[in-house]
């Protein structure tokens, strides 16, 4: 009798192990770009968490907002305030359509630094087109603004002079500095530019 009961504890206890590392398994470091509706431009940038459970879907982000979703037929939610979400697949990105804003989930990836000090752009990259977005100069601004983010950069600000405008990005696996030229609705240059340039 009590080899039966040492045995069941141990099936037990190997079964609750196994379910542990499942439920920890399925909560996934991401980043979160907030994007407000209608809107084409990035508004924040945030470490956050992805989890997904029985269909059910939280997302916890760094800044204490947390989104609690609950499936309501296929890509579609409720919000935990009730409020319909849809769900997007694009490649390996999961975009979430709230009510106000847009959710871009990139699971495994983390948000640049907001420090000014780290990732500073080498002076001997100024200028220089980032190997990754040579193919992108001379594309339509439009189209290719969210090639630049799928491709891992981060918007931050832009300013606009006469004849065009230059926006700025910082490229998210070295923190450096990006500045895209736009001149007759095209790309006319993305180069490295001086970290300032995007913490104005």
């Amino acid at each position: 009798m009590n080899n039966k009961n040492a045995v069941l504890s141990t099936i037990i206890i190997a079964s609750t192990l196994s379910f542990s590392v499942i439920v920890q398994a399925d909560t996934i470091d991401s980043r979160c770009d907030i994007y407000p509706k209608g809107e084409d431009k990035v508004s924040k940038v945030v470490n956050c968490t992805f989890s997904q459970r029985q269909g059910f879907i939280s997302i916890r982000r760094e800044d204490g907002i947390t989104y609690e979703l609950k499936p309501n037929g296929t890509n579609n939610y409720t919000d935990q305030n009730g409020k319909p979400v849809i769900r997007e697949i694009d490649g390996e990105t999961l975009i979430f359509r709230l009510q106000k804003e847009s959710v871009y989930v990139y699971q495994g990836e983390k948000a640049p630094s907001s420090s000014h000090s780290q990732g500073n752009t080498p002076e001997n990259l100024y200028s220089t087109t980032p190997p990754a977005l040579q193919d992108l100069v001379g594309s339509r601004a439009g189209q290719a603004e969210n090639q630049l983010i799928s491709r891992g950069y981060t918007y931050r600000n832009t300013v606009t002079f006469e004849g065009g405008k230059s926006a700025y990005y910082i490229e998210n696996k070295t923190g450096y500095c990006v500045e895209v030229g736009t001149v007759e609705g095209r790309f006319s240059s993305i180069v490295y530019n001086s970290s300032d340039r995007c913490h104005k």
